[in-house]
């Protein structure tokens, strides 16, 4: 650990002790969903497909997210289940997205995901969006989602790594998942498990490491028309994105070209959470132009913040998806906490 990352590891350790002595407790199972690093991991996808299968198991699931770079400020709906009422400025992109996935979800941001819960007018299962370091909220459950693609960096914390806590605190991680994968997966845990060469800790409630694959389901416009995969077939596509991983987006479309039959041309990363201007739009099409591209893809959480003279472009829709086994799991330990806490209280 160098110097830099002392100081930002001592920093966090005050912020996280001063955190739990006002930890509050909603009264219904948390589920939080978090990863290790800095950058994108799939925590939104996964949030969208846990709130579905909590819906298909007869719960009322809410999203508690942090709404990063929105606007507004203070606990606020996003959605009450009828889909966006703040704009992807207002309430942050993925919030946004995850309203227009998901109807009937309340999705709620705020920095404090305590009050923000307190909010919640209906919901009994709440889903902790990149809630593995906030501290102010107790949950019944910690999922880690470990990017397959690049699962650590160098090891180094930030701000001279990618690591937000060092490996060890996966300990703390009922269930992990690695993300990005092929096809979905379900190894059992073994001592000195490695992921890409690093031993990491078994997980605390689940003897299985899971593997989740990222899958593109389908095109969709900003208009909500939604067109097949093979509306790309033969065709030049220029794509790019503003997202934690740019990477995984970037193999995905290679990927996808190659199957289908189109070809990439080109591909640019902005930085994540970007806001696009008139001007970054001119800039997009004129490269298009230069590559006699024929369609622009993006991903969906940046089709939110395109200004209306992209309105041709198209977002690659992705599904997560994982074992069975997993939400068996997950939705069996965090009820059977809330029982235990229930009677308890008693």
């Amino acid at each position: 650990m160098n110097a830099l990352q002392y100081i930002y590891y001592s920093a966090f350790r005050w912020k996280k002790q001063r955190a739990l002595k006002r930890r509050g407790r909603l009264p219904h199972p948390v589920v939080s969903i978090g990863n290790l690093t800095v950058g994108g991991t799939g925590k939104t996808p996964a949030a969208v497909v846990l709130a579905k299968e909590a819906q298909r198991r007869g719960l009322t699931p809410v999203i508690l997210t942090r709404g990063y770079k929105g606007t507004i400020k203070g606990p606020c709906f996003v959605s009450r289940g009828n889909g966006p009422i703040l704009t992807a400025k207002e309430g942050g992109d993925e919030p946004v997205l995850m309203a227009n996935r998901l109807p009937g979800v309340e999705i709620i941001k705020g920095s404090n995901r305590y009050e923000a819960g307190l909010l919640s007018e209906r919901g009994d299962f709440f889903i902790l969006d990149d809630g593995f370091q906030h501290w102010g909220l107790h949950r019944d459950v910690d999922i880690v989602l470990i990017d397959g693609i690049n699962p650590f960096g160098s090891g180094g914390l930030l701000p001279t790594g990618r690591l937000r806590q060092p490996i060890e605190a996966l300990k703390r991680a009922d269930f992990i998942v690695k993300t990005k994968m092929l096809i979905s997966t379900k190894e059992p845990y073994t001592p000195g498990y490695l992921i890409n060469g690093t031993a990491i800790p078994p997980p605390a409630s689940s003897g299985f490491i899971y593997g989740a694959a990222h899958t593109p389901s389908q095109l969709l416009g900003l208009d909500g028309t939604t067109y097949p995969l093979s509306h790309i077939s033969g065709r030049r596509v220029l794509a790019f994105c503003a997202i934690g991983n740019p990477a995984g987006f970037s193999q995905t479309l290679f990927s996808l070209g190659s199957s289908l039959g189109a070809e990439i041309v080109q591909m640019t990363a902005f930085r994540d959470h970007h806001y696009y201007t008139d001007a970054d739009a001119l800039k997009i099409r004129k490269t298009a132009e230069a590559y006699r591209a024929e369609l622009i893809l993006t991903t969906e959480k940046d089709l939110l913040k395109l200004p209306k003279i992209m309105s041709d472009a198209l977002a690659l829709c992705i599904d997560f998806t994982i074992d069975a086994g997993f939400y068996d799991e997950v939705f069996t330990l965090a009820l059977s906490k809330q029982m235990s806490n229930i009677i308890y209280s008693k």
